[in-house]
């Protein structure tokens, strides 16, 4: 906790590092940078947290914690120096992948040299395309142990606050350094055929925090 609370306490802090240092360059900049129009945003980050999805190997510890990268891209429009709506996809490498569509809202506290933002992405995480069978599967609720069964994610509702600071490349352009939290439903489903068929249904909670560079073009 100590070292998220120091992480995001850097990131507040770092337009005032960078303010002396840019207070030429950043200025001529601002005089011609754009309040409205299409953004676009495409960002790179790395999720961690306990590992807790429902499939897991026999032999791997649990509880270990989980490194998942994602990609997304948003595609927007800024309503002024402040404000701006878009919409954004992505792909998530988790045990089984996810593939995000969200709603994205940010708010700019000042749109000149090194900024401070707030954003809020929020929707859906699609899940597996197809099933995956699995001569043996173990999982971490009732049943514990399948075999000869067919293993599919469905995903679910997403929730991601996130937080950073916008540093200025050039007139048409942001480099982006983020902090964020991540609130991922998913629900799983197993089915087994004997001649009966059995079907097991699953919801949980996955949390994760997340660290992430993008760039932003406007």
């Amino acid at each position: 906790m100590k070292k998220i609370i120091f992480v995001i306490l850097s990131i507040f802090l770092t337009p005032d590092a960078f303010s002396q240092s840019n207070e030429n360059t950043g200025n001529i900049r601002s005089e011609s940078r754009s309040k409205e129009g299409h953004y676009n945003i495409t960002q790179v980050s790395l999720l961690m947290g306990k590992r807790k999805l429902s499939e897991r190997n026999y032999y791997e510890p649990q509880n270990r914690i989980q490194m998942a990268s994602s990609v997304t891209m948003i595609n927007g429009r800024r309503y002024n120096e402040f404000w701006a709506v878009g919409f954004g996809f992505g792909f998530e490498m988790f045990e089984h992948n996810l593939f995000p569509l969200f709603l994205d809202i940010r708010h700019t506290v000042r749109d000149n040299d090194v900024s401070p933002f707030f954003a809020l992405k929020m929707g859906y995480s699609l899940g597996s395309f197809f099933k995956k069978h699995y001569d043996n599967l173990y999982l971490n609720y009732d049943p514990f142990s399948v075999n000869d069964a067919d293993f599919m994610n469905h995903g679910g509702i997403m929730l991601h606050p996130e937080m950073g600071v916008k540093i200025p490349l050039s007139t048409k352009a942001d480099l982006l350094f983020t902090v964020a939290y991540r609130y991922q439903r998913l629900k799983t489903v197993v089915t087994q055929t004997f001649g009966q068929r059995y079907e097991w249904k699953h919801k949980e909670d996955m949390n994760r925090l997340s660290f992430g560079v993008a760039i932003m073009f406007r």
